[in-house]
């Protein structure tokens, strides 16, 4: 009803009715009103103007006063009594003025007009007539939609609290679980892209969990200098997906250390940072990182690779990706062959402050590896909380020979070798050994009980010199 009332008025032409017993009359009035915007009906007798009236919508009515069997006055009197909206218009002569009288009481007419009319002045009467009709009809019908409106706000307002506490409910309902599968499907992503960046590390020459390392010590560094909730993000993926561009070298130069590799091959090896990019950008979620990885080897003085950037023009994350990056790669030995000590990594990274890498980005990663409590679940960014692989470096004790931790590495079992000191060896959550330089019967002792188990065991070893 109120899409209705606010719809408005249909803009059918109106209808008129002229009542008149003689024909000629009906005949000049048809001709009169041939061109105007009005559906036209004409009737000789009062009782053939009411069936019309009965059959048809009629807006307004022209009645000759005198007529037999039933008077103008008659006859208009009948029309207010069914049908009070029509506008009702006489038609008499001079001589009738005691029978207009009386129709204007009884039929409540509009108006009249004499015999003979003028045309103007019968179609000006008209017009005026059914334009205040058209009025009359719009007032009452913006009447009765304030009304309806008045209506219907007083219901909402007696039953707006009661609704907002229901809408409230059901969008915190909502939210929910809106949260939840954003958070599994969060948590499912990140699981997806450290099982890639397990795959990435069976190729020869990458060190399993190095990523994962390198990923978790960006991310706390990121912390330490307030970066945002996206770069964190970004910077972790870039962490864990560094190395995929390296999926398209050839062994030879993943295993040959960096400051060994021919003049010749550095270009290569170093496009794997742009390769990187290349497959990752077409991946919205990942975009970010991706962008991280094609500037891992950016210097802060302007002569890395690719781009030639300099200083703030790095973006952060991959400032602080190229200080882990290479930290780690001095601990393993794959900078310059030469396994070194934490206080020696350290030395080689501050050799080139302000050359190879970005003052506040060293400084902070040095307080990070002093401070290094263990890694917890991101709460603003919301990441799963991360393996414990990682986060044991502190307890080495008396093994230290410096104030910093030597990092823990998780490998598989068939990167075992002897000589590699172990930290642990787990079976299923149970400890087989801890805190030892293995040999190769111990490997044989572990391979054996990995054929009788069926389960791969979990390997700790620990990286750079006592």
């Amino acid at each position: 009803m109120l899409t209705e009332l606010a719809n408005g008025l249909h803009d059918e032409p109106a209808a008129v009715l002229f009542v008149d017993d003689e024909i000629n009359v009906l005949k000049s009035l048809r001709r009169l009103f041939h061109n105007e915007p009005y559906t036209t009906y004409f009737a000789s007798t009062g009782a053939e103007g009411l069936e019309i009236l009965r059959q048809n919508v009629v807006d307004l009515v022209v009645s000759d006063m005198r007529m037999p069997e039933m008077s103008g006055a008659e006859f208009l009197s009948e029309v207010f009594m069914q049908w009070p909206e029509t506008i009702r218009i006489l038609l008499t002569g001079y001589a009738d003025l005691q029978s207009t009288i009386d129709a204007v009481n009884k039929g409540r007419i509009y108006n009249y007009c004499n015999k003979p009319w003028n045309d103007e002045e019968l179609k000006l009467l008209i017009r005026n007539a059914l334009e205040q009709k058209r009025l009359r009809e719009e007032r009452d019908r913006l009447s009765s939609l304030v009304h309806l409106q008045n209506k219907e706000l007083k219901e909402l307002n007696e039953h707006l609290e009661e609704k907002v506490e229901q809408r409230t409910e059901q969008l915190n309902t909502a939210m929910q679980h809106l949260d939840r599968a954003n958070k599994n499907l969060e948590k499912q992503y990140i699981e997806s892209i450290k099982v890639f960046s397990r795959i990435i590390e069976m190729r020869p020459g990458i060190k399993s969990g190095q990523s994962k390392y390198i990923a978790e010590k960006a991310l706390s560094v990121a912390r330490e200098l307030r970066m945002s909730t996206e770069e964190r993000k970004n910077i972790f993926y870039a962490g864990l997906l560094i190395q995929i561009g390296k999926m398209s070298l050839q062994d030879s130069l993943l295993l040959e250390p960096y400051y060994s590799i021919p003049l010749l091959d550095i270009s290569r090896y170093l496009k794997h940072a742009v390769e990187g990019e290349a497959l990752l950008k077409g991946l919205p979620p990942l975009k970010g990182a991706s962008i991280l990885i094609r500037h891992q080897y950016e210097r802060y003085d302007g002569s890395g690779f690719p781009d030639g950037l300099a200083k703030q023009k790095i973006p952060l994350g991959s400032r602080i990706l190229n200080v882990i990056r290479d930290y780690i790669k001095y601990l393993e030995g794959s900078m310059n062959g030469e396994v070194m000590s934490v206080s020696t990594a350290i030395s080689h990274l501050m050799s080139r402050k302000e050359s190879y890498y970005d003052p506040d980005v060293i400084d902070t990663f040095i307080k990070v590896l002093k401070d290094d409590t263990s890694i917890e679940e991101d709460v603003v960014i919301e990441l799963p909380k991360l393996e414990k692989s990682w986060k044991n470096s502190r307890l080495l004790g008396a093994q230290q020979n410096t104030a910093m931790e030597r990092p823990l590495m998780e490998i598989s079992w068939m990167q075992l070798k002897p000589g590699m000191e172990i930290e642990s060896v787990y079976f299923e959550n149970k400890p087989y050994i801890k805190n030892c330089i293995i040999d190769q019967k111990i490997i044989n002792n572990i391979n054996s009980l990995r054929e009788n188990t069926g389960k791969n065991p979990v390997i700790k070893i620990r990286m750079g010199k006592k």
